[in-house]
């Protein structure tokens, strides 16, 4: 007789699997731990007395997951038969674990206040590598020896048996702090500590801070209304902080606070964060031990969030934090969520690199990222990371500015891909199915168990001459325009000389005069609407196909006409939505497909979800699960490619 113990984890990376091993050989106890697709087993013998002391011991050493969801436990006469997914080692980059943060604020630690704290199971890891496999010697603390401390770690503490990264306080990297008269290093316990408080109070004093991290440089500042700008983040330094100034549901607290520390786009709630950032911000809670150290200093003195810009080493900033080992920062994920719906928007932290049991003998780029045979599978990451590989065919995105020189090379396009992915994580490439792909443009799919056939094509959309387009429309629209030059003289004249590639979602927020002119400004702004339903946006269809132009023009008398920003920035969402089910209804039925995939940033947007979700939610609607619905999945799509 077995007692069963799952958790819900509907991804493929190994860490929490790994930190509940650990645990239990720190704790001597006789458990199997396997990891599926979808669940995270723990098989006892059903007397074993350990098992209550185990789970809830266990409790209070696993983090908060965005993949963790529900458990269970049940008897069973039989040893579950699973099937466990590859077991690659490949470096994380998430936050610290309970023990690992423990540590770091731990006087007596040799970790006390060592900002590059982490074990074989968290912290960020993936920076510091250059190439495979994830050993020392690949990475950039090939430089440093490890203490003896250390050295005896590695070979006695389950959490840190052979960690390629190991290191602490006196054999680890040390800091420098500088402004325009003084430099200060760290290197010891107390000047790690003071480093940070000194940084934490000239902060709170009004001034800036850059700092490098392992994900690369940030500018930290106290926000005002004078130097908020509206891609910044603002990063809350204590949990209590994050109800008091934040409208959020509890999936968007719980993400937050997860070990992958997402960026989430949340409503504000106190009068302070209103007045700073409107209806919307991005929010981030601390995520590597440099902002982690930080925001615990910030959070001394009072200050219960700050901001910061991703910079570069050569932004202006009254002080300077850096470290000399080289670092290749990944790009930020940002998380959406609508109740118990949640995807990865964009972003490389936490979904790469990525691992696929997919045998194959080829190499697929895009945006920056490749996939490479590894270990008889494919692994995934960014290009630098890996050399010169020899496959018999190379499929490369075909808007990428790529060329490999390979006599096989095939090119592919991003709406394909993405579609390929959505549909290999739900196994059902051997099926039928109809896609939305919306990103700067919409397209609508349909893959025949072959290949993904743009069937709607999105029209071509010309910037720079869409005046002339609009007042052709129909009779009158040439009075349209004319009305709205005069209604809006400096919009008018920057749109006129706007180039010809700028896309649909960066002209409509200039024409409607937003302070972030892209499709994430627009999605911000219509999140600021409180009524409770839009107006109708023409999305009028020409040759069977969305018509930029009218869309345009639509905007255009409604602006004309006053109507406000909020109420016209969410309905446009709510029009795309209604015309979205319409040309999905025709397909499904000419079709006879069953599974409909949505992929493309565009899509994350709360009024178009919902407005999707109102009509077709009865579909079998697939979004991703662990990689992205935006561009960067592509790589992963195009593993499936034929």
């Amino acid at each position: 007789m077995y007692f069963v113990f799952e958790m819900d984890f509907i991804s493929n990376k190994r860490y929490i699997a790994n930190m509940v091993r650990a645990y239990a050989e720190t704790t001597d106890t006789d458990v199997e731990v396997v990891q599926t697709e979808e669940k995270i087993v723990l098989i006892f013998a059903k007397d074993d007395p350990k098992i209550e002391p185990f789970l809830l011991g266990l409790e209070s050493r696993l983090p908060a997951s965005v993949f963790l969801k529900k458990s269970r436990h049940f008897f069973s006469e039989i040893k579950p038969s699973l099937h466990a997914i590859e077991q690659v080692q490949l470096p994380v980059n998430i936050a610290l674990c309970p023990e690992c943060q423990k540590e770091m604020f731990d006087v007596s630690s040799r970790r006390y206040y060592y900002p590059f704290t982490s074990c074989n199971h968290c912290g960020t890891q993936h920076p510091f590598v250059n190439s495979y496999p994830f050993t020392r010697e690949n990475t950039g603390m090939k430089f440093l020896v490890p203490c003896e401390a250390c050295l005896q770690e590695q070979k006695k503490n389950p959490l840190r048996r052979g960690y390629p990264l190991i290191s602490c306080v006196e054999c680890g990297i040390p800091l420098r702090m500088r402004d325009k008269n003084n430099e200060r290093y760290a290197n010891d316990k107390g000047s790690y500590r003071k480093l940070f408080e000194v940084a934490a109070k000239a902060i709170e004093k009004g001034k800036t801070v850059l700092m490098k991290t392992p994900n690369g440089y940030r500018r930290f500042y106290k926000p005002s209304k004078e130097v908020y700008e509206a891609q910044d983040i603002a990063m809350m330094t204590q949990a209590n902080a994050l109800n008091k100034h934040l409208m959020m549901v509890t999936q968007e607290f719980n993400a937050l606070l997860s070990i992958e520390r997402p960026i989430v786009r949340v409503a504000t709630k106190s009068e302070e964060t209103k007045a700073l950032f409107g209806t919307t911000v991005l929010v981030k809670y601390p995520d590597d031990g440099m902002s982690i150290l930080l925001a615990k200093e910030l959070a001394n003195l009072g200050l219960e969030f700050v901001m910061y810009a991703q910079s570069d080493a050569a932004a202006l900033a009254d002080f300077l934090i850096d470290f000399d080992i080289p670092v290749e920062p990944q790009q930020d994920s940002k998380l959406f969520i609508n109740q118990d719906m949640q995807f990865f928007v964009e972003g490389e932290r936490v979904i790469y690199p990525a691992y696929e049991a997919v045998e194959k003998n080829v190499l697929c780029v895009a945006k920056g990222l490749a996939a490479v045979p590894y270990c008889g599978g494919m692994l995934m990451d960014t290009q630098e990371h890996f050399d010169a590989v020899d496959v018999s065919c190379v499929y490369r995105l075909e808007e990428d500015d790529f060329s490999s020189g390979h006599s096989c090379e095939k090119p592919f396009h991003l709406y394909s891909a993405s579609m390929l992915s959505v549909l290999a994580e739900h196994h059902l490439l051997r099926e039928k199915a109809i896609g939305i792909h919306f990103d700067e443009a919409l397209h609508f799919l349909y893959y025949n168990q072959k290949e993904v056939i743009d069937v709607v094509p999105p029209n071509p959309f010309d910037a720079h001459s869409m005046f002339e387009h609009i007042a052709t429309l129909r009779e009158g629209s040439d009075r349209l325009v004319a009305n709205y030059q005069k209604a809006y003289p400096e919009i008018f004249a920057r749109l006129e000389n706007l180039q010809e590639d700028a896309d649909l979602f960066t002209v409509t927020a200039i024409m409607l005069g937003l302070e972030d002119e892209s499709f994430e400004g627009i999605s911000a702004k219509a999140l600021g609407f409180l009524g409770k339903g839009g107006i109708q946006i023409d999305t009028r269809v020409k040759d069977n196909r969305f018509d930029n132009y009218a869309f345009l023009a639509s905007i255009m008398s409604y602006l004309i006409a006053g109507v406000e920003s909020e109420l016209l920035c969410y309905s446009i969402y709510e029009s795309f939505g209604d015309y979205i089910a319409e040309i999905i209804g025709q397909l499904a039925a000419k079709t006879k497909a069953q599974y409909i995939t949505l992929t493309g940033e565009t899509l994350a947007n709360q009024a178009l979800y919902a407005r999707i979700q109102r009509h077709l939610g009865r579909q079998k609607l697939l979004f991703p699960k662990a990689y992205p619905i935006g561009a960067s999945a592509a790589v992963h799509g195009a593993i499936y490619l034929r």
